[in-house]
């Protein structure tokens, strides 16, 4: 039999509801509170990284005026413009694309992916950096796992390039001396390959390996992970949307060097084996620098 509810009941419920309304009130009012202060740390970030480069390139610049300087002097102030100008087109790419990702106008195309010379082409470029930089006490592995031959995958290369450049930049900033290794995995009969990008620096606090990839996170803020990206809290946020829109995961753990080890894998149910064609001295798969 149906218990027949009582004005006292109702009166019950209806307090109960209210109180339950102005919970939920001062949730959202809480979350609006945090989002809103997430917000003007991030136009902080963004503003502290874009004046950065750019008072570089005016202080440069008017040096240059100086029509005594020496030529050496000169190609100094040039070098420097180059960098904080390409520092600068980064921050402001990298902006765009977190809010291509945001509205869902970010698109991944398919193409052919030659996953050994791709990933040869940016140890190269990353090599030749580190000597230009005198970060010769920063020693540059690349691992192309255990498969003589190339393989090809059908993937968006721009985009990987993207990832696994963000996440190597970020090694080299914070790890002082010591050893970067990156390359990737596959194993037999899988239908995805897994890169990896490990490094011997401050490494991240466990607990902090979730929120780096948010949007507006700064990785300065975290003892011990203060690297983990440019300051602006972009490059992982990008990484991690790029990532999951190409059907994957991105990571953050651990490693023997007590420093932190990214990791991500994509799909990739269509792979061929490929005669290498890297025109490179090292007969094995592991390239040293």
């Amino acid at each position: 039999m149906k218990r027949t509810l009582t004005y006292e009941d109702l009166l019950a419920y209806v307090e109960k509801l209210e109180k339950r309304i102005k919970e939920l009130e001062a949730e959202v009012e809480n979350n609006e509170t945090k989002t809103e202060e997430l917000k003007t740390k991030f136009l902080s970030n963004i503003s502290h990284e874009l004046r950065t480069p750019m008072n570089a390139i005016l202080g440069f610049s008017s040096l240059l005026n100086d029509q005594q300087l020496p030529h050496k002097k000169r190609e100094e102030y040039v070098d420097h413009i180059n960098q904080s100008s390409a520092k600068l087109l980064n921050v402001v790419e990298a902006m765009i694309d977190v809010s291509m990702i945001q509205t869902g106008q970010l698109k991944i195309r398919q193409e052919e992916c030659f996953v050994n010379q791709f990933l040869t082409d940016i140890y190269h470029y990353f090599n030749v950096d580190r000597h230009r930089n005198n970060r010769n006490h920063i020693a540059l592995l690349l691992n192309l796992g255990s498969k003589a031959d190339d393989i090809m995958i059908h993937s968006d290369q721009y985009r990987l390039n993207q990832v696994i450049t963000s996440l190597l930049s970020n090694a080299f900033k914070y790890t002082e001396k010591g050893v970067i290794e990156f390359g990737y995995q596959m194993e037999e009969g899988e239908d995805k390959i897994t890169f990896f990008v490990t490094d011997s620096g401050k490494g991240i606090l466990q607990e902090k390996s979730k929120q780096i990839f948010e949007s507006f996170e700064k990785g300065d803020e975290y003892e011990y992970g203060k690297g983990v990206d440019s300051g602006v809290g972009l490059g992982l946020t990008l990484s991690k949307g790029i990532i999951e829109l190409m059907g994957g995961e991105i990571w953050v753990e651990d490693n023997v060097f007590q420093g932190s080890t990214f990791k991500f894998f994509i799909p990739c149910k269509a792979v061929r084996e490929i005669k290498s064609q890297l025109n490179n001295p090292f007969t094995t798969n592991l390239f040293i620098a």
